[in-house]
Formats: C-alpha cells, structure tokens, sequence
C-alpha cells in the first residue's frame, strides 16, 4: 500500500498502537511507534534529521512506560524522572517548532489536558471517541 501521509503516535499502551495502527493504516497513513516520551523524543528527531517527519504527533497525556517498542530499557530524562506527554511535546518542539502535536487521552483530568496544551498541543482528543471516527479526524488533517 502506498502511504499518503506519516504520524507518530506516542503511548505506553500497545493495544491502543495495534488497534490505531489498523485504523490509520485503513486510510492511508503510516504509523510511526513509540511506547515512551524518549522514545517519541528519539524517533521524532530521527524523521526530521531525514526529512520524512510525520504530518501529526499523537501523543499520550500520561506516559508511564519505561520501556521502548523493542522492549529495551530506556534512560530518562535529565532530571531523572520519566518523560510524560507534555515534556516529550516540548521536546519535540524543540526539534521543530511547527511540529503538529495533539493530545490523546483517556484521562479526564483537566489539569493534565491543560499541562500538555500549554507544552504546544494544538489538540486533545478523550479516548472516548471511537477509535474509527478518531482515525478519521487524523485522516482529515493529514490530508489538508
């Protein structure tokens, strides 16, 4: 299949990776993983080093993995805790400031949404819309 466009999608959930995946792939659009903020941080920076960075970072709020794709253990960050959504966003933002980030979240605590819109997501998306119409609002960007 040829791919029309290219996220990255950031959560320490697999089953949300393996169902997304499907979902996003079903419109065209290839799927970069990552299951840590570092891990995010890491393949964000390597997409953009070779000009193929992905159209839309889908970034967990809450990222309590510590461990990659590969199943390899990660370092954290420089102050020596894990790297949740928003410090992962900020990072990326870093790398590229017109990087496209937006939240994805089952997490109904504001406080959370907030912290990672102020770290420069354009968008929060709750998990509580379904995975097909989530998909569909990706693919509808991604091919603006």
């Amino acid at each position: 299949m040829r791919y029309v466009s290219k996220v990255l999608l950031v959560d320490d959930e697999p089953d949300i990776h393996e169902i997304l995946d499907v979902h996003l792939k079903r419109k065209g659009i290839d799927v970069e993983h990552a299951l840590t903020g570092e891990e995010g941080v890491e393949i964000y920076r390597k997409l953009h080093k070779s000009g193929e960075e992905p159209k839309l970072v889908i970034m967990d709020l809450n990222l309590s993995g510590e461990k990659g794709m590969d199943g390899i253990e990660l370092h954290r960050d420089g102050k020596g805790e894990r790297m949740d959504g928003a410090r992962a966003a900020e990072q990326i933002l870093k790398i590229n400031p017109d990087a496209v980030i937006w939240g994805y979240t089952a997490w109904s605590d504001t406080e959370w949404a907030e912290k990672l819109r102020k770290a420069g997501a354009k968008k929060i998306v709750k998990r509580l819309v379904p995975f097909k119409e989530f998909a569909e609002m990706v693919a509808d960007f991604v091919k603006e």
